[in-house]
């Protein structure tokens, strides 16, 4: 669980780097099923290398299973959305290997935005993410760069607009060209301890950043929604996840499977 200075801090800044329960031998487990399911390849002639890989809601290893089911992300969800029922929302993997040889650079933008009052609702009528380092990240080894506070800038303005207040939340990439011209802080990398956890709103103006490092990143992304909010996914990814929940009825933990939506 977190302190009440963290939760005012996911609260305004949008993001807080706390400690988890969570064990090095877990880490290492869950580090060598990134290295068996998201190795790097080297391309095919007149192709580009991939550095940044990913899977959402479509790994079904037992080592990542753990970390998806453990209840600190459970617990802590409630806490920080104020709701006494949360259900897991989505869960994906990101490998980052190494660019020695590159200038480092990051992406920004938002992935979903919200109004002032699905912030200040109760239960909050957002998605809390969680990013699960599974390796040390330090500021040339892919960080997480994002604009503390600027979900709440964006929210102010969304309320103001009478055509936007009230509109149900929808996981929609923003970049930040798009965004509206608002005073943002400047971005900050997030570094962490493997076996940390960044609990966040991806409706900060956040982004990746290259890896410039020697050693791959490794991440695991887990996000929450209170029960009976409601947030639109992609058309895409809507029958995605319906067929990983029903993998995951079945394949977790009987105490756990509470976590995962009826239908």
């Amino acid at each position: 669980m977190l302190t009440d200075q963290q939760v005012r801090q996911f609260d305004q800044a949008g993001a807080v780097t706390v400690d988890s329960p969570l064990t090095s031998q877990q880490m290492s487990a869950a580090a060598n099923a990134y290295d068996r399911l998201l190795p790097f390849q080297e391309p095919d002639p007149g192709e580009q290398a991939r550095y940044r890989l990913g899977n959402a809601c479509q790994f079904f290893d037992q080592e990542l299973l753990n970390l998806i089911q453990h209840p600190f992300f459970e617990d802590v969800a409630k806490q920080v959305l104020n709701t006494q029922s949360a259900y897991l929302y989505l869960a994906a993997m990101a490998h980052t290997h190494p660019q020695p040889d590159a200038e480092w650079t990051f992406d920004q933008h938002t992935d979903i935005q919200y109004c002032l009052s699905d912030l200040n609702a109760t239960p909050k009528r957002m998605v809390c993410s969680f990013f699960l380092w599974i390796s040390d990240v330090n500021e040339k080894r892919a960080p997480l760069v994002l604009r503390p506070g600027s979900h709440r800038l964006i929210a102010d303005w969304r309320e103001s607009n009478p055509d936007l207040r009230g509109v149900t939340p929808q996981v929609v990439g923003t970049k930040l060209a798009d965004l509206p011209n608002l005073p943002f802080e400047e971005p900050m990398p997030v570094c962490a301890k493997s076996g940390q956890v960044s609990v966040l709103t991806t409706s900060t103006v956040h982004g990746a950043s290259i890896n410039v490092d020697t050693v791959p990143r490794k991440s695991l992304h887990i996000s929450f929604t209170p029960e009976d909010v409601q947030v639109l996914l992609p058309p895409h990814q809507v029958d995605l996840k319906k067929s990983y929940d029903a993998f995951l009825r079945k394949h977790l933990r009987k105490d756990r499977q509470h976590i995962i939506p009826n239908s």
